[in-house]
This record gives C-alpha cells, sequence and structure tokens, in this order.
C-alpha cells in the first residue's frame, strides 16, 4: 500500500502531506498527526493507520510539522492552526463524507495539536483521538460537543500520565479528559471497567452517544502507541507497547460509533 505526497500553500510557504486513498467511495476522513521529532513518514510505520484506507474506505491523511526539532518536526499549536485548517477544508471540498466531518488523531505533539484543532474548529471534526498527549479544551466553549477517545501509559516518562511542572503538560491525564467531559456537558462520574490487570476503561457520558470521552490507561506502557511498532533502541528509551489493544483499530471503532451524531 503506497500512499502519495502531496502539497498546499498555505499563506506563502508550501505544507506538505502524504494521503492514502481509499478503493471505493470515501467514508471517511482520518488525519494522523506525528509527535514531536517525526514525520509522516513515522507516523504511518508507528500507527500502521493507513490500514483503514483499504478496510474501511477512509481517506488517511499524515500532515507534516514545518518546525525542525532533532531528525524531525514538531507542531506549533497556535502557527500552524491555519495549516490545518485550510487542509481539512480542501479535504472536505474534494471528498465528500456522509458526515462531512474529519477525525483528528496523532501521537503526543500531534495529540496536543488535535486537541487543540478539535476544540477550536468542533463544528468540522467528527471526534479526536489522542494516543500519549491528551490535553483539555480549553477555557473557551466549544461549538458542538466533540467525542473524544485517548490512550496513555502509566509508565510515560515524556508525557507523564499524572502530569508536570510545565507549561505543556500542567495537567494530568485524567483531569484533561475529565475537562473534555465538561466542556461536552456529560456527567463527571466517569464509569471505569478493568479490562484486564494492566488495562482499564474510563468512560465519561454514554458510549456510542454525544459527548462521549474515553481513557484507555495501560498500566506500565511508556510514551508508545498501543499495538504500535516501535525498533529496540526507541523501545527501550520510550517504554514498553501495550499489545492489549490497538490504538488504531479502537480509535477507529470509536469514530464508527459517532458517525450519525448531528
Amino acid at each position: 500500500m503506497t500512499g502519495t505526497t502531496r502539497n498546499i500553500t498555505v499563506g506563502g510557504t508550501r505544507r506538505r502531506f502524504v494521503a492514502f486513498d481509499p478503493p471505493g467511495p470515501v467514508s471517511a476522513i482520518i488525519l494522523s498527526l506525528h509527535g514531536s521529532r517525526s514525520t509522516a513518514a513515522g507516523q504511518i510505520r508507528l500507527s500502521r493507520m493507513q490500514r483503514l484506507s483499504e478496510r474501511a474506505n477512509a481517506l488517511v491523511v499524515f500532515p507534516q510539522a514545518i518546525v525542525p526539532i532533532g531528525s524531525g518536526f514538531e507542531w506549533d499549536l497556535d502557527g500552524d492552526m491555519g495549516y490545518l485548517s485550510q487542509l481539512v477544508d480542501e479535504l472536505r471540498s474534494h471528498y465528500p463524507t456522509p458526515q462531512d466531518r474529519v477525525c483528528i488523531t496523532g501521537m503526543s505533539g500531534g495529540a496536543r495539536m488535535s486537541c487543540q484543532f478539535g476544540a477550536a474548529q468542533a463544528d468540522a471534526v467528527a471526534m479526536v483521538g489522542a494516543v500519549a498527549g491528551l490535553r483539555g479544551p480549553g477555557s473557551r466553549p466549544l461549538s458542538r460537543p466533540v467525542p473524544v477517545v485517548a490512550f496513555h501509559g502509566t509508565a510515560d516518562r515524556i508525557n507523564p500520565y499524572s502530569g508536570s511542572r510545565t507549561a505543556r503538560w500542567d495537567e494530568s491525564v485524567p483531569e484533561a479528559a475529565q475537562r473534555w467531559a465538561a466542556a461536552n456537558r456529560v456527567s463527571l462520574q466517569p464509569s471505569e471497567i478493568a479490562v484486564s490487570a494492566s488495562l482499564r476503561r474510563t468512560t465519561y457520558g454514554v458510549e456510542g452517544r454525544t459527548g462521549e470521552v474515553t481513557l484507555w490507561t495501560a498500566d506500565g506502557a511508556g510514551h508508545t502507541w498501543p499495538g504500535g511498532r516501535l525498533g529496540l533502541v526507541l523501545g527501550m528509551f520510550l517504554g514498553r507497547t501495550t499489545k492489549e489493544i490497538d490504538a488504531s483499530d479502537e480509535t477507529w471503532a470509536f469514530a464508527q460509533r459517532h458517525s450519525t451524531e448531528p
């Protein structure tokens, strides 16, 4: 399966993304944003979300940030809003879907960017998927409830599950989930299910209903994509990857549960 590298011009700057077109009519548009120090190609290898182009007839798009850091790039939470807004508008105009909204997902810094975009552009977003980077929606009211699914390991040393004192990471992951629930106006009393000894699911609201916020917590897992693949060296640095759930497949299942929302 091979994607095509494409470009759009935003404010005089050429911006790059990789797209995987489905074999049939487009059922959904999915954006998958790479983490800091990574690239669109890195996110393709990590998440393998491109599989959904054939399995689900989804148009799967991997945008790339432009701010260089290390051997890759990082997202500018404010500066990249224009790029993603224009990209989403162009995708929606060229690929009509039943819901006419996009699913936006990401890893780490890409998850933070997805959260920011989802909160600011709620009318254009079907759902947000955040892996190892869930952040709250901020203080501004949402134009509509945005379903959110998140995945995080308790042994994540890059973005600690319990938060840190940095401006970038000043709330815990459970606090961020609860803030999304508050913004979506669903119950702040979650239901929690222990799926296994090391995996639990916390849900605000009702599964499959408007405003649902679900957090998957993997005990002992690191700064990783559940079900993803890391090389030996990266695995030693970033920590254990849980194989009890596949974040790409579960994100798609979550998106399907919310595909008929007004």
